[in-house]
């Protein structure tokens, strides 16, 4: 059965969506808590969500006390850190089941396919070429690619990964494990499954939104296609 006629791409997040990594979440958030710190960030502002942080409120405080530049100081001078703790947690990873035959049937469907992801670039490329992924992709969007103000949760993010191949936001069904992933892909006007793979129950999605659709693992989406 094919997808709604809208769509011409089917794109993914990679950790804990397309790809079982095990990045240190609790380090990396701790990096930009300690920064947040620097800033004088209130504590009681800085809170994570899943094992996955939220930047919002703490963007938002050092945005309107301080300046936007002071916002965007932080993540060149935790760049090299961050990208240290997502390469660290590689050896350990898995690639979900099917997801590699998902991807080559979309592409035998017609579908573009593409990642957009948090995860800095050299980490997304290693840890896709290590699962033989990246042929069956039509492109890739990484944290630093662009300005931290234009990746998830923000609409443009997704509006790079459009660019990337080739097709506008509503034209993408994008499957993610995240609350940020559904709020890109919402604001973007794309199309969304959640996924209960990575940070997310099913629980917690429905919390979100009581009428999202939540699958298992991607390779659910193979039933109905």
């Amino acid at each position: 059965m094919p997808l709604d006629p809208r769509y011409r791409a089917v794109c993914f997040d990679m950790d804990g969506t397309l790809l079982n990594t095990h990045p240190r979440y609790d380090l990396m958030t701790q990096l930009i808590y300690d920064e947040f710190a620097k800033c004088g960030v209130p504590e009681e502002l800085m809170r994570s969500e899943g094992n996955k942080f939220d930047l919002d409120s703490g963007r938002e405080w050092i945005i309107k006390n301080l300046s936007e530049e002071a916002y965007n100081r932080i993540f060149p001078a935790t760049a090299d850190r961050m990208l240290e703790i997502e390469l660290e947690g590689l050896p350990r990873a898995e690639e979900f089941p099917r997801s590699k035959e998902l991807l080559i049937k979309l592409r035998e469907m017609g579908y573009k396919t593409g990642v957009l992801t948090r995860g800095g670039r050299e980490y997304a490329d290693t840890a896709l070429n290590m699962f033989g992924m990246m042929d069956y992709l039509d492109g890739v969007v990484a944290r630093d690619d662009f300005a931290d103000s234009e990746a998830k949760p923000s609409p443009v993010a997704m509006r790079h990964m459009g660019d990337a191949i080739g097709v506008r936001p509503d034209e993408i069904l994008y499957l993610g494990d995240n609350r940020m992933d559904f709020i890109c892909a919402r604001d973007s006007g794309a199309g969304f499954i959640a996924v209960s793979s990575g940070t997310f129950s099913e629980y917690d999605w429905h919390m979100v939104d009581p009428e999202i659709c939540v699958y298992p693992t991607i390779s659910s989406l193979l039933d109905f296609i």
